[in-house]
């Protein structure tokens, strides 16, 4: 037999039986993947255009239900400006003086155009005719049962009512706004009000909504008050008989909802979101039905062809690379797991343990604030103050760096104030000089421009380490800072900031200076062995430059000193350069700082005959600067917004003092101070403002203020403000008296409520959360809005950043603090495409913050 006989003979190979079963296991996969993710599909798709809808219902609700709100509220305000306006009460006194009736007539008609639909009524209670804009008036009965609302309005109603109607002729429905005409005693003498087409705001929610989507607003009693068929409004028909068998849950669900609640409720023909309007004591409805048209959608075809494709990959996955992939992907949800496991540990620690470190810290300095503390007493408090503040800086460093190496830290830049960010970061080291001979001077570069882009924050974080370390690692001699900037070739609109800081320290050998931004690194352990810190600040200053992409460089000898120098590029925000004057002030920062226990120390001298009044639209700096004043026994009173406090002054109050904010709604604190001196009010004004950078002094003076106080307040200069302007302009004996007996009281119990224990003081922080959700409600508003903005919007949206950087600053969160301000310098630039993109991390950090601190 031959060798190709042989061959030829050979039987095929077969197809091995276990790759056979793998083919048809893969196979019957593919069917199985198929047919359930068809399946599941529908169900998946189903289920996902019931949760849109839900979704989309109840944010339909809440939109339509902040407009008409806003509306209403906006027409309220209007109407009771009026009816306060002394022309017009003068005329509705004496409505039969021509001349009167000409001016009021004239006032009617230029305020006409301000509510939003253009008109404008009064009834006068003496001849009781009815005027709405130009038209003829007609004789109101009062005794009439449809005219319900003039008795309710005059002789019911504290302030102003709402009615709602229907007119047969034009077949729609108003809501008509009262407001009462008052004199000075409260007596009646009429009424102003406007009215709102309501049948016009429903029209328009179906212009923006399909078919199959019914909205219908409601009062307590379920009857209907706006409807897209106005003939239920004037039948007075009911919820329930409008919507049948549904009705009765949704009056039922309305009942049970609390303010600023949405309830969703499923039925087998589609979905009903439900939402309450507390300023008109009605409910909204909107009723979704569901439809075949829902499922017809280029997404059907997309899913099932894409469950094709991936059916498809998951059989060739199964065969050639499954047992590849495997343990990577066991090592990726590992991993994954394990970076959430550390996130929610540094997230969870750092609440825990700042909350308490805050209240040891605060605590601390109170404590210190007492002049009568016994010395070894007052050693303890001061030890424990310094270590705090190390076991601070120290948890800060740690979080930090895990944010950096975990990619979590982010930038945030935005325009900033260059004097600012010197200024504070002078302060805050100047301090650290304390019994040491150390010489310390600034340089600053006049020709710096005075604004710039970049992450203040981050960039004071840098300079605060490079200054810490050279007075830390400084016995004696010299620390110099010089800030200067230069051209960057080709980028007309960016610099080069550039600082440099030497010192005539320990210095570094080369090997060290090498391993400088190693991670803990510290050097000459026996002679730093006392010297605080961990080692991380250098390696966190390296980090936060490359993200930046600036850079540093050192030179160093050991026993002469080192110089650090940061070149960083920033943005240019305005034409304006620092300037002489201000970079001379700047530069009288020195000499080494004081102990904490000079600083600490304030003699709170007794001025119970003084008295001030505090200005501010924010309700948390209001009960700051009462707590902070509280000590000095003087007579307070508060005033939430500018009108406030020129009534005050109408009504022939006097102050030592007027505390007044510079930024505020609808008349800042500088309009409101011009028209008080216009009054002829010549009594000290001081400003409140979170701007205090050189050369807003001169601005203040300039618009009538006799001084100005930074917020967050600086008990040292309130304290020098109050003893000038309240304290030394009492008679001497009295002065002296009152000084002497308050000087005793404050040693036996200085009761008042401090910055430092706001963490856990409950009043304190239920008005920082009224404001936080006031200022979160207009800023969500805003973003959502989307351009464009009027500038009215934009400055209030500027001024509630403005409120919530200082009511975060005295809670202690200065880095939401410092977003804060990120905002309002975007707000003033007018800069609303970036403020409408920075917000919303804003907001998502100011929720979960409020919701923490509600919690604890």
């Amino acid at each position: 037999m031959t060798v190709g006989n042989e061959l030829a003979k050979e039987p095929e190979k077969k197809r091995p039986p276990l790759m056979s079963r793998f083919i048809i296991f893969s196979a019957v996969l593919f069917i199985v993947i198929l047919v359930a993710g068809t399946i599941a599909f529908m169900f998946s798709m189903r289920q996902i255009i019931r949760t849109n809808k839900d979704g989309e219902l109840s944010q339909l609700l809440e939109i339509k239900r902040l407009r008409l709100e806003t509306s209403v509220e906006n027409e309220i305000s209007l109407a009771l400006m009026i009816a306060d306006s002394p022309l017009i009460r003068s005329f509705f006194k004496d409505p039969g003086n021509p001349d009167l009736r000409r001016m009021a007539f004239e006032e009617m008609a230029a305020n006409r155009h301000a509510f939003s639909a253009n008109n404008i009524f009064w009834v006068n209670d003496i001849d009781r005719l009815f005027h709405l804009n130009d038209d003829d008036p007609y004789l109101v009965d009062p005794e009439r049962p449809d005219n319900y609302w003039y008795r309710m309005t005059l002789y019911e109603n504290e302030a102003y009512n709402i009615n709602i109607n229907y007119n047969p002729d034009l077949n729609v429905t108003n809501l008509w706004i009262n407001a009462p005409v008052l004199d000075a005693d409260g007596k009646p003498l009429g009424m102003i009000g406007t009215g709102i087409e309501l049948t016009a705001f429903i029209e328009m929610i179906y212009k923006d909504y399909n078919k199959n989507t019914e909205v219908y607003f409601f009062n307590a009693a379920g009857e209907i008050t706006g409807a897209k068929d106005v003939g239920s409004v004037a039948a007075k028909k009911s919820i329930n008989e409008e919507l049948a068998y549904l009705g009765a849950d949704v009056l039922a669900g309305a009942r049970s909802l609390a303010p600023g609640e949405t309830l969703s409720l499923e039925f087998p023909e589609g979905r009903v979101a439900i939402s309450g309007i507390p300023l008109l004591e009605w409910y909204s409805v909107a009723v979704f039905f569901y439809s075949l048209d829902d499922y017809d959608s280029a997404m059907t075809a997309l899913f099932v062809l894409t469950l094709l494709v991936l059916a498809l990959v998951l059989v060739i996955f199964n065969i050639f690379i499954s047992k590849l992939l495997t343990p990577m992907r066991l090592s990726m949800e590992e991993a994954e797991a394990a970076n959430k496991a550390k996130s929610a540990f540094l997230s969870t620690m750092s609440h825990e343990i700042r909350t308490p470190l805050n209240a040891i810290l605060g605590i601390a300095e109170i404590q210190l604030q007492k002049e009568s503390l016994e010395q070894s007493v007052r050693d303890g408090f001061e030890k424990m103050f310094v270590s705090g503040e190390l076991l601070l800086g120290i948890i800060n460093d740690i979080l930090d760096l895990s944010k950096i190496e975990s990619g979590k830290l982010e930038l945030i830049p935005g325009p900033y104030e260059v004097a600012s960010l010197i200024g504070d970061t002078v302060q805050l080291n100047i301090i650290r000089i304390g019994s040491k001979t150390i010489e310390f001077i600034l340089r600053v570069d006049e020709n710096i421009p005075a604004r710039l882009v970049g992450d203040e924050l981050r960039i004071k974080q840098i300079l605060n380490n490079l200054l810490s370390n050279a007075l830390k690692y400084t016995e004696k001699g010299t620390v110099r800072m010089t800030v200067s900037s230069g051209e960057i070739d080709g980028k007309d609109e960016e610099t080069m900031l550039a600082v440099e800081v030497s010192d005539t320290g320990q210095g570094m050998t080369k090997e060290q200076v090498s391993r400088l931004f190693d991670t803990y690194a510290r050097f000459n352990m026996e002679a730093n062995r006392k010297t605080e810190g961990t080692g991380l600040g250098m390696s966190i200053t390296q980090k936060l430059l490359r993200m930046m992409n600036g850079e540093i460089s050192i030179d160093s000898e050991p026993g002469k000193g080192s110089v650090f120098t940061v070149l960083l590029p920033q943005g240019i925000a305005g034409p304006d350069i620092l300037g002489k004057e201000v970079a001379e002030s700047l530069c009288r920062f020195r000499t080494g700082g004081r102990s904490l226990k000079k600083r600490a120390q304030i003699k709170y001298d007794q001025m119970p005959e003084g008295s001030v009044l505090i200005v501010d639209d924010v309700e948390t700096n209001l009960y700051v600067a009462k707590g902070l004043m509280g000590p000095y026994g003087i007579t307070i009173d508060t005033a939430d917004s500018g009108y406030g406090a020129i009534e005050r002054i109408k009504g022939g109050k006097t102050y030592d003092i007027v505390f007044m904010d510079h930024m505020m709604p609808n008349m800042d604190g500088i309009e409101t101070t011009k028209i008080m001196r216009e009054m002829g009010y010549d009594k000290p004004i001081v400003a409140l403002t979170a701007n205090a950078v050189a050369g807003q002094a001169d601005m203040f003076i300039r618009n009538g203020f006799n001084d100005f106080i930074s917020k967050p307040i600086d008990r040292r200069h309130l304290d020098d403000v109050l003893k000038r302007l309240v304290r030394d302009k009492q008679p001497a004996g009295e002065a002296k008296e009152t000084a002497a007996a308050g000087h005793s009281a404050a040693e036996e119990k200085p009761e008042f409520p401090d910055i430092a224990r706001n963490w856990t003081h409950r009043r304190y922080v239920e008005a920082f959360l009224r404001d936080a959700n006031r200022s979160i409600a207009v800023l969500e508003e805003f973003v959502q809005r989307g351009e464009p903005h009027s500038e009215e919007e934009v400055r209030i949206c500027v001024v509630h950043t403005h409120g919530m950087k200082s009511a975060l600053a005295y809670i202690g969160n200065k880095e939401l603090s410092a977003v804060a301000l990120k905002l309002e310098v975007l707000g003033r630039d007018n800069d609303v495409e970036g403020l409408i993109a920075e917000t919303p991390p804003f907001l998502n950090a100011l929720k979960a913050f409020t919701e923490g601190l509600a919690e604890a």
